[in-house]
């Protein structure tokens, strides 16, 4: 995890109505999105330049809980294997971090790992399935653009991002 810059501007959150375990489990994912954090107490303070990606993350984990450790691919009533409905969330982020700085290794590591898990899986409950091979051919093109040649495809993957953004905007 990076440190907060003390010469940022900062934004507190006070989660004191939040449990121990949901506040471990908010950490981890901060964690795993790359965002610098620090606690005071019950306070979560996050530089303020990441607050709309905190906000989604925070909205994510009351509206859905995150369940860490588990596999986003589970299997559906016909013994297939459908993607979890926080995948979609996990490629919004990423697809915002890719749309703003294409280099964002955070946002393109959370990207490679989504796409990993889903592989072969059907839609998440919700999702029609020409919708979500849009999603995941998406996801594949921005990966192929800035990991596939020799120098990342910036402009592209750029593009892509905020096509895969538009699209998981009205799903998330």
């Amino acid at each position: 995890m990076t440190e907060l810059d003390a010469k940022e501007p900062i934004t507190e959150y006070e989660l004191d109505e939040w449990s121990d375990s949901d506040r471990t489990e908010l950490t981890e994912a901060l964690t795993e999105a790359g965002i610098a954090h620090r606690w005071e107490s019950t306070v979560l303070l996050v530089a303020s330049a990441t607050e709309s990606d905190v906000d989604e993350l925070l909205d994510d984990f009351e509206s859905d809980g995150i369940e860490n450790g588990e596999s986003e691919v589970t299997e559906n009533g016909d013994g297939k294997n459908s993607a979890r409905g926080e995948v979609l969330s996990q490629l919004f982020l990423s697809a915002q971090r890719i749309a703003r700085d294409p280099l964002d290794s955070n946002g393109l590591s959370m990207l490679v790992s989504v796409l990993e898990e889903v592989e072969g899986a059907s839609a998440p409950y919700g999702i029609g399935d020409s919708v979500w091979r849009q999603i995941v051919d998406l996801a594949s093109q921005i990966e192929d653009a800035l990991t596939g040649g020799e120098q990342p495809d910036e402009v592209t993957a750029m593009d892509l991002a905020g096509r895969l953004f538009a699209i998981l905007r009205s799903h998330v």
